[in-house]
């Protein structure tokens, strides 16, 4: 009689894959994006502040980073975020800041975000030269958002210094 073992350990291989998938999945949590959106850089190139926004910066307040807003409804868990109540003038205040330290920049510039969970709901908006984050889902109704990494982070291709996050 033949036995083939290959059949069986070509199973138990794949057996063992699947349980791996599974596990990372389920370890992978809920995460968000940043989407380019014409709609969010207009809010803020007009300097509005919207009412069903709480707002957000990180980084210098004379230059800024990162400008958010995040709806009403979300609670953001952050120590490094300030939160602000900004009237009209204080918002072009912070992205009159962010435009002009980089207005001589050939390669980045700031731009209007949509912060969005995993299923694409709207969490809220965010402006920057930075174009990435990471964003957390806790849950329902509680985020984390981190602040944009530095230039100089890069300087060796390296991305562990944006990742270390209190």
């Amino acid at each position: 009689m033949i036995v083939n073992l290959n059949g069986t350990r070509n199973r138990r291989t794949a057996v063992v894959i699947l349980i791996l998938t599974l596990v990372m999945v389920g370890c992978a949590g809920d995460y968000g994006r940043l989407e380019r959106s014409q709609e969010a850089n207009e809010i803020f190139t007009s300097y509005q502040v919207l009412p069903d926004y709480k707002y957000y910066y990180s980084g210098p307040e004379g230059r800024p980073d990162a400008i958010m807003g995040i709806l009403l409804e979300y609670t953001l868990q952050t120590t490094q975020w300030t939160q602000v109540d900004f009237t009209d003038a204080q918002l072009r205040k912070l992205i009159d800041g962010i435009n002009f330290h980089h207005s001589t920049s050939v390669r980045y510039y700031p731009y209007g975000f949509l912060i969005l969970d995993h299923n694409r709901n709207r969490l809220g908006i965010w402006y920057s030269i930075w174009d990435w984050t990471t964003i957390m889902v806790e849950d329902d109704k509680t985020i984390k958002v981190f602040p944009p990494g530095k230039k100089d982070a890069f300087g060796n291709g390296d991305d562990r210094e944006r990742m270390k996050f209190d």
